[in-house]
């Protein structure tokens, strides 16, 4: 995994940060006084200021051209950091295949919590445009272990890359339900490369067969795979009842059964969906910020060559809390901005219910204006306390 942060000039802006009693339509409070300086990571001596500190986005002052419409929102103890302007009233899309604009889970799968939120991004909203942030998640068969998907359509795209993103989750995902144990024991980069291989081709093939005359581009969408071991089913555990170890093998000889480390994950992207973990109030992450202009793809799917394009990572998971998979709206947000670091892994450093993830997500940051999606999976099994959901 890539060190945690940050060794370039990332930096948030000079930073007001809430919430404050009064709300505004979107729900969260009034800017209050200026943030202080983070002091983690230190400043390197080429570090500056963030240009968004002293230039207005273009869709911020379109916030401030357009008039607020009176409605009201749920208050959220969400922070706000930099120079933000009231939202203006949504507008939703015609495009009759978007997706909602909030989405969200929260529950058991094979005795681990799972909990995901979705929110359209407000540069969507200005202008009527769909979300294009997808979720899937599942678990293979043979009960070795959990899958987590991610998928971010490209807003170039911004009639049909929700549909290709969709598709790309959903086929990757059951690609990825044939996965056995033995094979990620024994080469997990090829058996994930081998997981995104397939689900391209059955959005190429589904693509030709019902969506003529759209095109590869017309559907692409970055995505992230992450696979997490699972438990091993006492059922299947040796006679005194413990675990094998790691990758060896498990019962007689002739069994000839390998189980993957259990304490190693493993993640490949194509994009710049990334992976992240959360050691108490410490986030690692699977692969590195990306350094170069924001918002300029160079690889995706449905397309030729994913053996090249797409990059994996080992995921250690010793001493983890959490693992989280992000679209590249939020992946941003965590690199940059300590405030949103701070707030999502308080809210975070518990099992969340659907409306608590939902409430996480509702920060609001100067020149964060992307889809912003999490899914994340908490690394204790659930035992017969679950997590409280909220009212």
């Amino acid at each position: 995994m890539s060190p945690k942060w940050w060794p370039g000039a990332r930096r948030e802006p000079a930073a007001a940060v809430g919430p404050a009693p009064a709300a505004d339509p979107s729900g969260s409070g009034a800017a209050t006084a200026p943030e202080p300086s983070d002091p983690i990571p230190p400043a390197g001596p080429g570090d500056a200021p963030d240009a968004a500190a002293t230039e207005q986005n273009p869709a911020e002052q379109a916030e401030q051209a357009e008039q607020t419409c009176a409605y009201e929102e749920l208050p959220t103890s969400a922070p706000r950091t930099g120079q933000l302007a009231s939202l203006p009233a949504p507008r939703l899309t015609e495009v009759p295949t978007s997706l909602p604009g909030m989405r969200a889970d929260g529950g058991l799968l094979r005795g681990r919590w799972i909990a995901a939120a979705s929110l359209t991004g407000t540069s969507h909203l200005l202008h009527g445009t769909t979300g294009q942030d997808v979720y899937r998640y599942t678990a293979t068969h043979d009960g070795s272990g959990l899958v987590l998907v991610v998928c971010d359509g490209l807003g170039s795209r911004p009639a049909t890359a929700q549909t290709g993103a969709g598709l790309l989750a959903s086929y990757v995902c059951e690609a990825a339900a044939h996965i056995t144990g033995r094979q990620m024991a024994l080469a997990p980069q090829d058996v994930l490369h081998d997981v995104l291989a397939t689900g391209n081709a059955a959005v190429r093939r589904h693509r030709a067969a019902v969506l003529e005359p759209l095109t590869d581009s017309d559907l692409a969408s970055t995505v992230a795979v992450c696979w997490l071991p699972l438990p091993v089913d006492p059922e299947q555990a040796g006679a005194d009842g413990e675990p094998p170890e790691s990758g060896t093998s498990t019962g007689p000889e002739a069994s000839g059964e390998v189980r993957p480390d259990a304490n190693l994950g493993h993640a490949v992207r194509v994009g710049d969906c990334n992976v992240f973990t959360l050691s108490g109030d410490a986030y690692g992450t699977a692969f590195a910020a990306d350094e170069g202009p924001a918002n300029v793809i160079t690889a995706y799917l449905p397309s030729d060559g994913v053996p090249r394009a797409a990059e994996y990572a080992p995921l250690a998971l010793a001493g983890v809390d959490a693992v989280i998979l992000t679209t590249d709206g939020l992946a941003v947000d965590l690199f940059d901005s300590p405030s949103v670091r701070t707030w999502l892994a308080s809210r975070w450093s518990v099992p969340c219910g659907p409306a608590r993830m939902l409430d996480s997500l509702r920060y609001r940051r100067q020149g964060s204006h992307d889809d912003r999606t999490a899914l994340v999976t908490w690394s204790a099994a659930a035992t017969g306390r679950t997590p409280r959901l909220e009212p």
